[in-house]
């Protein structure tokens, strides 16, 4: 006979969320975040909806570009690829802080804003569109300072045990 302490911790374990699951919750904090410094920076441009619609530069090309204020297929395919990125870097910081300590988590997320922003100056800074001819560099470094601690906050969100725990 099975003791009832290692079944409970078995059904405690299958109600866990996945990795998957915890890197989109933080990713979606994060692409909140992002939106929310983008709208912010392009507000005090006077163009609200134009760093977002540089965003969306990797997909739609040279239209994002002359687009200055909202466009329903650039200014959401924008809003997209915010949410794809944060996505993916959610899931890489929860793959990398698979138990949730808050050193862990700051580490893996800082990383990753790192990795992400030095590819982002080095590399995509050599394209003529997009965010890199739009923001200033320090607006960049704003962009994925943001990002890291607001992938933190999803971190620590995901793994809560309000969101762990299942409802019966």
């Amino acid at each position: 006979m099975v003791p009832s302490s290692s079944s409970h911790e078995r059904s405690a374990r299958r109600r866990e969320p996945s990795v998957a699951a915890r890197g989109i919750a933080a990713g979606l904090v994060a692409s909140a975040a992002v939106l929310g410094l983008l709208i912010g920076i392009g507000r005090r441009a006077g163009t609200a909806f134009r760093p977002l619609n540089a965003t969306a530069y990797t997909l739609v090309g040279t239209r994002a570009d002359g687009v200055w204020g909202f466009d329903a297929v650039v200014t959401l395919v924008g809003v997209v690829v915010v949410l794809v990125v944060s996505a993916l870097a959610g899931m890489i910081v929860a793959r990398l802080a698979r138990s949730f300590r808050t050193f862990r988590a700051v580490v893996a997320a800082a990383g990753v804003a790192l990795v992400g922003y030095l590819l982002h100056v080095h590399l995509v800074a050599r394209v003529d569109g997009g965010l890199s001819a739009l923001l200033s560099l320090g607006e960049l470094r704003a962009l994925y300072l943001t990002g890291a601690s607001a992938l933190v906050l999803g971190m620590r969100v995901a793994f809560s045990p309000g969101v762990s725990a299942s409802r019966d």
